[in-house]
């Protein structure tokens, strides 16, 4: 069951309210008090994506992905790191060492934490930590609580990045490995991520760009005509994206067809 310490920090994402508590149903879930919509908690998993009326364009292939690629990715993301985006995996190690140091031994959410496979390699060293991972894919969620099953310091939520159930100020550093790519309103995903970190707090994560690898390129572009990502972006322009939404302090440098970004609230 999600622990008392972070139940503390989570909103409803249906009216906004920050009353939630345990519900006393046969089934365990997480219920608002304000609006009484029931959040069910599956596996130790509180999923707290809201169900929207309609759906945007592009949406449902942006959403359905992560599971078709979920059993592979441990496999396949390092592969295609180095054959096509044409970058060392050890990077994302050293910018995650990086952005969980920033948050010891505060709150450090990973958004999107896909299967937890950077998060392992980091997070042995930081025994004060307490850990808050997203996902919107229940596949890679579950592979991350296989992962981290003996690990008191890891939470796991479903929701959307553009939607996070946080409350605002409630955490003490943000890691997007490559999260900003994947959704269809980065200006909503950017303005999310400022709000729940606390003033100051440190904010990075990567993202694959166009104009860098020509191989890159090519397998983006086949990407983008399947509908399996939205429209994708230089460097330049998702880093302009990042000052116009008021991140601080942009520092950005490129490695292949992979953009790595760290900013301030």
């Amino acid at each position: 069951m999600i622990g008392r310490e972070i139940i503390e920090r989570l909103k409803c994402t249906a009216c906004g309210g920050t009353d939630l508590r345990i519900s006393a149903g046969r089934r365990p879930a997480l219920q608002c008090g304000a609006c009484t919509v029931s959040f069910p908690v599956v596996d130790g998993i509180v999923d707290m994506v809201s169900p929207r009326a309609t759906v945007r364009p592009g949406e449902y292939r942006t959403d359905t992905v992560p599971d078709l690629v979920g059993g592979l990715v441990d496999v396949a993301a390092p592969l295609m790191s180095l054959a096509v985006w044409h970058c060392s995996p050890l990077r994302y190690v050293d910018i995650a060492n990086r952005a969980i140091g920033r948050a010891n031994p505060g709150v450090f959410l990973e958004a999107p934490i896909g299967t937890g496979i950077v998060l392992e390699r980091v997070l042995a060293e930081y025994h004060d930590v307490t850990v808050i991972g997203v996902d919107s894919s229940w596949k890679m969620l579950r592979k991350a609580a296989r992962r981290f099953r003996d690990d008191p310091r890891v939470h796991l939520v479903r929701a959307r990045l553009d939607d996070l159930p946080l409350k605002t100020d409630s955490v003490d550093s943000i890691q997007s490995l490559n999260g900003v790519h994947g959704v269809t309103d980065r200006e909503r995903t950017l303005a999310e991520f400022r709000r729940v970190a606390k003033p100051g707090a440190y904010i990075g994560g990567t993202a694959l760009i166009r104009g860098q690898e020509i191989l890159a390129d090519v397998v983006l572009d086949r990407y983008e005509r399947w509908g399996l990502l939205p429209m994708l972006r230089t460097a330049e322009y998702l880093v302009a994206e990042m000052k116009a939404s008021g991140l601080r302090d942009v520092h950005f440098e490129t490695h292949g067809a992979v953009l790595f970004y760290s900013a301030s609230n």
